[in-house]
């Protein structure tokens, strides 16, 4: 497994500045090898405990003082299944932490136990892994500036072979669809049975089962929890509750619209889409959906790594006006972008909200690039841009 792009970056930001490195992500995407990785270039191989050993869950219930005796780094994976892991861990950090490094991993989101135990702010540094993109290198890229193309490279994957088997470890570098179709679904039963069991306290699990299904069918459209309620025959609030759980155990996420200047904005309704994309049948949903994993991915790993503040949304208007992705930077316009399969006519809609918010960077994507160098000079601030070479340049 070659490192993934957050090694140097955790090594570099959180244990230099002797912080807690929070490491979260959807279960399988890396987090473990990427742990054992930075323990192994820092010499420290014997670091890493896992809550699912039983000699390493006797020792942090009794001594967990026990555990950093002579280190100068370690690892605890998934010790949020502890309902005292908040009290523990930062017992430890504010004896040790000046002399010991911490990594906590885990597939739950874990800022979900907030409210439970004392708090841990302002001695953790929060990171996301994600899914492998197309773009992705041991090395970060900077957020571009001037020209999008800026920190562009070859990418060693196929495009083709990141949309049909997605961008977790095992299917893509895998290389089988049948393999691949059967990790899925291993992976969804795993999710639901575990994951969620281990958050939650769930007594219809096959109800949950059937949610996961029914997001399936509603990626990159407004997501309606009143059609979820009526399709399952729940209350409101459980439709809520539970679509929070698949967000913490990153299963799925939501897009909010963005309303500032913008007239007769939607506010409320978001869109949804799921870490894993490959997952969907439509064929404009699931390249949509790869186009908002790489987004997320690159907000993520900039607002971790202190380049700036960065939010993603979509824009829509009740004139029904809409385009797909909009990111901001420190609140103010950074990215506009439309996606289309083949289309390389400007989309109006781009074309309106580049006047309104006169992003650093407005672009269509497409996946015909012979078209591309006509449709470019359509307008003077919009850039139709090769859906390979737009992901390039991202991490």
């Amino acid at each position: 497994m070659k490192n993934r792009y957050l090694n140097n970056l955790i090594i570099t930001d959180a244990i230099a500045a002797k912080k807690i490195a929070f490491v979260t992500g959807p279960r399988q995407v890396g987090k473990t090898t990427l742990c054992k990785q930075i323990l192994e270039k820092l010499k420290a191989s014997d670091s890493y405990y896992n809550w699912d050993d039983q000699d390493f869950r006797l020792v942090w219930i009794q001594s967990p003082k026990n555990l950093i005796e002579k280190k100068d780094i370690v690892v605890f994976d998934e010790i949020h299944k502890d309902r005292k892991w908040k009290n523990k861990l930062k017992g430890l950090f504010d004896l040790y932490g000046s002399k010991v490094n911490f990594i906590v991993s885990g597939s739950a989101r874990l800022d979900y136990y907030r409210k439970s135990g004392d708090s841990l702010q302002g001695r953790y540094f929060p990171y996301h892994l994600h899914p492998f993109t197309l773009g992705e290198t041991s090395s970060i890229k900077l957020p571009p500036q001037k020209n999008w193309l800026e920190h562009a490279n070859t990418s060693d994957i196929a495009f083709d072979d990141l949309l049909n088997l997605g961008g977790f470890p095992e299917p893509l570098l895998g290389q089988s669809q049948n393999k691949a179709t059967r990790w899925r679904n291993l992976y969804r039963e795993r999710m639901v049975r575990e994951d969620i069991r281990d958050l939650q306290n769930v007594r219809d699990l096959s109800m949950l089962d059937n949610l996961s299904l029914l997001l399936k069918t509603k990626i990159g459209s407004q997501l309606s929890y009143e059609s979820l309620r009526k399709d399952l025959s729940v209350s409101f609030e459980s439709i809520l509750r539970w679509i929070d759980l698949y967000e913490a155990i990153y299963y799925c996420y939501r897009i909010r619209p963005y309303s500032n200047k913008i007239k007769n904005s939607i506010i409320k309704e978001p869109k949804l889409y799921l870490y894993d994309w490959s997952n969907l049948e439509e064929q404009g949903a699931k390249f949509e959906n790869l186009i908002a994993g790489h987004l997320l991915k690159n907000v993520h790993l900039w607002t971790d790594g202190a380049m700036g503040d960065f939010k993603l949304y979509y824009l829509r208007d009740k004139q029904k006006r809409e385009v797909d992705f909009f990111i901001t930077n420190n609140n103010k316009p950074y990215l506009l972008l439309e996606v289309k399969s083949n289309q390389t006519a400007l989309s109006p809609s781009l074309i309106h909200y580049n006047e309104i918010l006169k992003p650093m960077f407005c672009l269509q994507l497409v996946r015909e690039e012979k078209k591309e160098r006509g449709a470019s000079l359509l307008h003077p601030n919009i850039r139709v841009m090769h859906v390979n070479k737009f992901l390039s340049a991202l991490n």
